[in-house]
Parts: structure tokens; sequence; C-alpha cells
């Protein structure tokens, strides 16, 4: 078995090109998750592991394309939350 290689968040933000509040984002979203993507060895250091991070790249590239059934499912439900707009200032 190969060893993983772990990053910091500057080197993570280099090789993905995509900046530090991104990936902050990703965490907060639930898109990179603890002990999957990340570790926390202390309160203030992150370490992503980069195979889990490539693969959840290369994974993310593919769904983009074809929306995920949970997708359509919590698309719907917000439309059936929303009250219904009135179309003109006169509601018939």
């Amino acid at each position: 078995m190969e060893n993983e290689e772990y990053l910091t968040m500057e080197e993570l933000c280099e090789r993905i090109k995509f900046s530090r509040q991104t990936v902050y984002n990703w965490i907060y979203q639930g898109k990179f998750r603890l002990g999957v993507h990340y570790l926390k060895p202390s309160r203030k250091k992150i370490l992503f592991k980069w195979s889990e991070i490539k693969s959840w790249l290369e994974g993310d590239a593919v769904q983009s394309v074809v929306p995920s059934p949970q997708h359509e499912e919590t698309e719907t439900l917000r439309r059936e939350r929303e009250p219904e707009r009135a179309i003109s200032a006169i509601n018939i």
C-alpha cells in the first residue's frame, strides 16, 4: 500500500487552484468530511488527504453533468415550501 500524501491548506489551494475561502466553504457545506477528506491533528491545523480530494474532484466533475436524485428531491422540497407569488398586482 502506498503512503498517503497529506497537504496543508496552502499546498491544497495551490494544487487545486481554488481559494482558501472556497475550501472552508466546502468543509462547512459538508463536501469535505472530517476523517475522510481531511484531518485536524490540532486545533488550528488541517491536513488534507490528497487521494480523497483528488477522487472528490474527479467525481464532482461527473456529478455536475448529471444531477443527483438527492439534489432534485431537495429542489422539489424547496419549491413546495415557497409561498406562491402573485403574477400581477391584482390577484385574480
